[in-house]
């Protein structure tokens, strides 16, 4: 879905009323800028700004001014609001992580920053460059909430994992996909090159005031393709190192981030500690200095005074009989703060300890309750607990209901104190015991979202949005987690999590971790020797490449499985592949090549007694004989999976089969044979909770009111559909929405 945008020439003029309107209503209060500033939260530049047309007022200013002017809504109404439909309505990312909760000094840097963005000219880029453990991030963050009103189109987000204890730095590929999703795209509509995505993005971003906001990069080829192309934009990165090559090529400014001015690091001890630190002032000093004034250390120093009955005093002492850490604390290297994590960790209750280097063990930066409880082996409200003790030593930190996250470093610490304490035996169980889990879990949810295939574990099966949920936040981990499997040589849970994601996979279709967690079940299917599961993970990278616009791939990847399937009793997998041949053929618009290879599979199928997978060859076999208007043919097909879906109690295979009959009647313009089928279809649909199909039934029964003459039933199905395709984030939204429009207009579909 693509912003709408209205011309510079209208936008110019709307600023321009809002800022007369704006100085008029202020000058009869009596008020001045910078009293109206003080009142509205806002700083008498952007207000100036504002008032002199330079920038666009947002809807929150604008309420602001309302309130602290008492216009009773009359500058409100002058800004204008998104209909419903619009794609600004749904488009607007938000995804700053929360602003750090306090902040000392850095005004050379902020002032520097303001200036930067202030080139509305051209794209503003600032990177923000220093040692770990500095404050990069918390200063990005404070000011990105700080200005958040700047970017009234909103704000993007992304961890480059330039220095990860556990993964790789981001690919261009993997956060450009993510920035896509965010601006209203869905998984499916992503292009499959790194080109076509980067160009996509600065068309979704043109025109638009956003900040983008870049933490951890590891090289400036790494954030080159992240780039806005138009102005108005800002883009601000955190590197441990120049990207001295952003700057030549970019234009982008260089801020290097030091450690703490003594007096700010005695602001930042004495707004945590309190009237303490005036009481021992030498200790503060030595407590300080031997923290090299570095943010993270005097922070987390500061924390584990306030929060334990130790005095400053034993703490400088503490640091002084650490010596060859003080070294370490003072220098850049990663080991700065090694020290300091430890202060807190030895500080920690047996069980908060041991909780602490397990999240070192976890594949991924966000771990959830649940798998906390399975990585140690205790109930989910003894394992909330622990969590929430260690948030509160900023050991972890909450990302969400029932979620904590890990800064790397502290990651890598953790990791570290495990092998240190915990024998190689007990590591082994932890994790086998969190991979266990995200089987158990993940086999569970799949059977929720497609509940016609079988349960793989004894699970229990959740509600069809609490998988879907589930699936939506481990979506990233995903990869990280067959990848654990597949490193520790549990190579069986490394093919049957990739397994047991398929359904969640085929579902939502996010192409790019699909194929890199199927490339490591491969990996570790091809290392067991075992052709069955290689042909499993070849099949769904199959459907991979035919999602991504590769039918050749496709077919070729089909075409392995076959192979490794040539001398196995596996007739079921090997239809499964026939099937993906077929469809291979049917893109490439090989149509003899494709049926052939369909009604093999269905042959198959049904030599195995399989029903359920000869309805979908079945289904297939209609669709393609629709598209070649080959009614009768299509009827049939369709007709008999129909049948088999129906002995079988397959309500969502029998929703897809009423739904090809009525499509297939519907092509041939017998409306009213299409019409009876379509509401079975959707019926059936409901019954299954196929929000997906029904939404797809609605559009067609709508299609087929309008040409038998009953606009007004048509708009309500419209309607429907426009609903679930927008609660889904279906882009088929847009041209329903444009359906209803059109019908209001007095046309027809």
């Amino acid at each position: 879905m693509y912003r709408k945008h209205e011309t510079r020439g209208t936008e110019v003029e709307r600023r321009k009323t809002f800022a007369t309107e704006l100085r008029d209503v202020r000058i009869a209060r009596g008020l001045s800028l910078a009293e109206l500033a003080a009142r509205t939260h806002y700083s008498r530049a952007h207000l100036a700004n504002v008032e002199h047309g330079r920038r666009a007022a947002t809807t929150e200013l604008a309420q602001a001014c309302d309130n602290a002017l008492e216009a009773e809504g009359e500058l409100l109404a002058l800004i204008p609001h998104p209909r419903q439909g619009d794609s600004e309505a749904v488009t607007r990312p938000a995804q700053l992580p929360a602003a750090p909760g306090r902040f000392v000094g850095r005004t050379v840097q902020l002032s520097a920053l303001d200036t930067v963005s202030a080139q509305a000219d051209r794209l503003s880029i600032a990177t923000v460059h220093g040692p770990p453990g500095v404050g990069k991030t918390t200063l990005a963050l404070y000011w990105a909430h700080h200005e958040i009103g700047r970017f009234p189109d909103g704000q993007l987000f992304a961890d480059l994992r330039g220095h990860s204890g556990h993964q790789s730095p981001a690919s261009p590929t993997e956060i450009l996909e993510d920035f896509l999703i965010s601006l209203g795209l869905t998984p499916a509509d992503v292009p499959s090159s790194e080109e076509k995505r980067a160009a996509l993005f600065r068309t979704m971003t043109h025109n638009r005031r956003i900040l983008v906001v870049l933490d951890n990069a590891v090289s400036s080829d790494q954030v080159r393709l992240l780039l806005p192309g138009a102005a108005g934009s800002t883009v601000l990165l955190t590197s441990r190192v120049m990207l001295t090559g952003l700057a030549v090529r970019a234009g982008a400014t260089q801020l290097a981030l030091a450690p703490f001015e003594a007096d700010d690091s005695l602001r930042l001890l004495r707004e945590v500690v309190g009237p303490r630190v005036d009481d021992e002032p030498e200790a503060a000093r030595a407590v300080l200095d031997r923290c090299g004034h570095l943010p993270l250390a005097v922070a987390i120093a500061a924390e584990r005074i306030a929060a334990h009955p130790i005095r400053l005093s034993e703490l400088a002492e503490d640091l002084a009989e650490e010596r060859q850490r003080l070294a370490a604390l003072a220098s850049d290297e990663d080991a700065d703060v090694r020290a300091v994590f430890s202060w807190s960790y030895r500080a920690l209750t047996t069980t908060a300890a041991r909780m602490f280097r397990l999240l070192g063990l976890h594949p991924g930066k966000e771990i959830s309750v649940a798998a906390a409880a399975a990585l140690a082996d205790i109930r989910s409200d003894q394992a909330l607990n622990l969590l929430r003790t260690l948030a509160m030593c900023h050991l972890v930190e909450e990302a969400g209901r029932d979620r904590f996250w890990l800064h790397d470093l502290l990651r890598v610490y953790a990791s570290e104190q495990a092998l240190a304490v915990d024998t190689p035996h007990d590591i082994e169980q932890a994790q086998v015991r969190e991979l266990s889990w995200y089987l158990c879990t993940a086999a569970a949810a799949g059977h929720a979202l497609e509940p016609f295939r079988p349960l793989a574990t004894d699970s229990s099966t959740p509600g069809y949005a609490d998988a879907f949920t589930w699936c939506e936040q481990e979506l990233a981990s995903f990869p990280s987690v067959v990848g654990l499997a597949l490193k520790i040589g549990h190579l069986d849970l490394a093919c049957r999590i990739s397994q047991a994601l398929f359904s969640y996979f085929h579902l939502r279709k996010p192409w790019t971790i699909w194929k890199h967690t199927y490339h490591l079940g491969l990996d570790a299917a091809s290392a067991l020797g075992d052709p069955s599961l290689q042909a499993d993970m070849l099949t769904g990278l199959g459907l991979v490449e035919l999602g991504l616009g590769n039918p050749a791939g496709g077919r070729d990847a089909f075409r392995r499985g076959l192979e490794l399937l040539e001398n196995e009793e596996e007739p079921s997998r090997s239809a499964w592949c026939h099937i993906g041949i077929g469809l291979a053929h049917a893109d490439m618009e090989d149509i003899s090549l494709a049926r052939s290879a369909l009604e093999r599979g269905m042959v198959i199928h049904r030599n195995q007694n399989d029903q359920h997978a000869e309805s979908v060859a079945l289904v297939h076999l209609a669709d393609l004989c629709r598209e070649e208007k080959h009614t009768d043919d299509a009827l049939q097909y369709a007709g008999r999976a129909l049948s088999l879906c129906r002995s079988i109690d397959d309500k969502y295979g029998e929703g897809l089969s009423l739904y090809q009959m009525g499509m297939t009647y519907h092509a041939a313009s017998l409306f009213d044979d299409a019409l009876p089928r379509l509401e079975e279809a959707l019926s059936a649909q409901r019954a299954a909770h196929d929000d997906k199909g029904q939404a797809d039934t609605l559009w067609a029964l709508a299609r087929t009111l309008i040409a038998r003459g009953d606009s007004s039933t048509a708009r309500c199905r419209l309607e429907e559909a426009a609903n679930i395709f927008e609660r889904r984030g279906d882009p088929a939204e847009a041209a329903v929405r444009a359906g209803i429009a059109n019908l209001k207009d007095g046309g027809t579909q």
